[in-house]
């Protein structure tokens, strides 16, 4: 036998039946029961009861009323299926579930054959729990409060060693003492205690607790863990722990928010690339408001030097849907003592981008 319940917060009802509940949505779950819960879950607005789990979850959905009278329009969506149906004025379940399989099959086949089983209650397959999640963590209630450090990570690589021991690979630690939590986001999945025990290290030093810890929680977040297969003749490229750790050091020198990796973005924004050129380009950040002189849209002078030759306009726009979005013409310029630069004309006002070397 099957229940399902459908409503507000069904699946941690489910779960005080049965510790294997499958969630349909936010407000169905079902789950396989006992003769002797049959009656305790009928006492509960919103369940029913059936002998295979798809039967189950029309009647919870459908409170009151019998299967037999209620419409197509609860079986899953097949409109090609649905319009012969109708043409044949099928317009209820018991309709449905009164036609010859055998004339089913002819004409509608598998797919007809399934929406009649469902129509008739009689569609069995397996229930598909979610796989229990598995928690690792351990936390300690001290008798006093612990005003040092070295107590505390103590205390941390004891935890870690037992929790790296049992999972495969972490992806994660969470932190709470007493009543703050903070989350420690590594790298690239490990199980290294002496690594995490150092990262840890580094950010209990950045950000000290705001008061000394009594109630001690680690939780280790798991991850895939790493793959990576060596070349013969490949050099060992250097550990990518021994770079974390530096980089944590150089973050606890000069601030997280200095600290930054390169990435290559996904946009063609200008100043987000290098021009297109042998030369190398010095951007101004930001760019310099210039005042330009112009002759048949031609730039002539710039802050009143003369131009000796000006390339362009080269148009681009985009990311119109952001609000900072572009939309402007780019020349290139050589001025008179020989100096290449770049300027840009955005919304009738005219910047010095930067200097080609």
């Amino acid at each position: 036998m099957f229940a399902c319940i459908h409503a507000p917060e069904a699946a941690r009802l489910a779960e005080s039946f049965s510790p294997f509940v499958e969630v349909l949505d936010d407000q169905t779950a079902v789950f396989s029961i006992t003769p002797r819960q049959i009656e305790r879950i009928r006492q509960i607005p919103g369940a029913a009861v059936a002998p295979t789990i798809e039967a189950a979850v029309i009647a919870a959905r459908h409170p009151g009323r019998s299967p037999a009278d209620l419409p197509m329009e609860v079986l899953p969506p097949d409109p090609e299926i649905f319009q012969i149906l109708d043409l044949w004025g099928i317009r209820t379940l018991g309709d449905l579930a009164r036609l010859p399989e055998s004339g089913i099959a002819e004409r509608l086949g598998e797919r007809g054959l399934r929406l009649q089983q469902l129509a008739r209650g009689t569609l069995g397959r397996p229930l598909n729990p979610a796989p229990a999640q598995t928690i690792y963590e351990q936390q300690v209630e001290l008798d006093y409060p612990i005003t040092e450090i070295e107590p505390l990570l103590f205390l941390i690589h004891r935890f870690l060693t037992g929790l790296c021991a049992r999972v495969e690979a972490a992806g994660a630690l969470r932190f709470t003492l007493n009543q703050e939590e903070r989350l420690l986001r590594l790298p690239f999945p490990t199980r290294d205690v002496k690594f995490l025990l150092k990262l840890a290290r580094h950010e209990l030093e950045s950000h000290p607790p705001a008061e000394p810890p009594q109630k001690i929680r680690l939780e280790v977040l798991p991850a895939a863990p790493r793959r990576v297969q060596h070349g013969l003749f490949t050099p060992a490229a250097p550990e990518p722990e021994k770079l974390e750790l530096t980089l944590e050091k150089i973050r606890a020198l000069v601030g997280s928010k200095n600290v930054k990796i390169p990435q290559l973005r996904n946009s063609y924004r200008p100043g987000w690339s290098m021009p297109d050129s042998p030369l190398a380009f010095r951007y101004f950040r930001p760019a310099i408001p210039a005042r330009v002189e112009t002759e048949n849209g031609i730039p002539r002078r710039l802050f009143g030097e003369k131009i000796v030759n000006a390339a362009g306009p080269w148009r681009s726009s985009g990311e119109w849907w952001r609000p900072d979005g572009w939309n402007r013409d780019e020349w290139d310029l050589k001025l008179a003592d020989g100096t290449l630069v770049r300027i840009y004309r955005a919304a009738a006002e005219w910047f010095l981008e930067g200097e080609y070397d």
